[in-house]
C-alpha cells in the first residue's frame, strides 16, 4: 500500500514538473479565443481578417516522384495586425515551407508556400493545409489537388489538362 502511494505521488509530481514553466510562452491555444485578437469579444472593428485569393490550388497532372509547389496568396483585410501562428498539413507528403512569421498590417499581402511530393501517391490526391491565425475564424482550411500518373496508371483514367 505504501509503495503504491509513493508511486502515485511520484507520478503526480512528474506531471506537475512537466508543465510550462515559462509564463511568457505564447501558444496557439490563445489564438482560438476570438476575444484575444482585440480585447473585446464583439468589437469587429479591431479584428484582423485573412482573405485568400484562392483556397484551392490544383497542380494538375504530375508524374509520380515529381515534387510541385503551390502558392496561396492572402491579404490582411482587417483593422488589426494579423498573426499566423501555425501552418500544418494533413499528410507528410505535403509540407508548408514558407509563411510570414511577423505580424501583417492592414492591407499587407503575403503568401504561404506548400510543397507536394508525389512519390507513392498515384491517382487522385487532395490534401488539406490548416492555417491558424488570430483572425476569426481562427483556423482556415486550404486544399491542394493533384493527379499523379504512376507506372501502373490506366491512360484512360488520367484527366485531360485541356479546358
Amino acid at each position: 500500500m505504501m509503495r503504491l502511494l509513493s508511486i502515485l505521488t511520484l507520478i503526480a509530481f512528474s506531471a506537475i514538473a512537466c508543465g510550462d514553466s515559462n509564463p511568457q510562452h505564447i501558444s496557439t491555444d490563445m489564438i482560438h479565443v476570438p476575444a484575444t485578437a482585440s480585447g473585446h469579444e464583439n468589437s469587429a472593428q479591431s479584428f484582423p481578417e485573412i482573405q485568400f485569393t484562392d483556397t484551392v490550388v490544383d497542380l494538375g497532372n504530375l508524374v509520380e516522384g515529381q515534387s510541385a509547389r503551390a502558392m496561396y496568396a492572402f491579404r490582411n483585410t482587417g483593422n488589426a495586425p494579423l498573426v499566423i501562428a501555425d501552418v500544418s498539413t494533413s499528410c507528410g507528403c505535403t509540407v508548408a515551407r514558407n509563411w510570414p512569421r511577423e505580424p501583417l498590417q492592414r492591407g499587407e499581402e503575403r503568401f504561404i508556400e506548400v510543397t507536394f511530393d508525389s512519390r507513392k501517391r498515384p491517382g487522385a490526391n487532395e490534401k488539406s493545409i490548416f492555417v491558424v491565425t488570430n483572425a476569426h475564424p481562427s483556423t482556415i482550411e486550404l486544399k491542394l489537388k493533384a493527379w499523379v500518373i504512376g507506372p501502373e496508371s490506366d491512360p484512360a483514367s488520367i484527366p485531360s489538362t485541356e479546358n
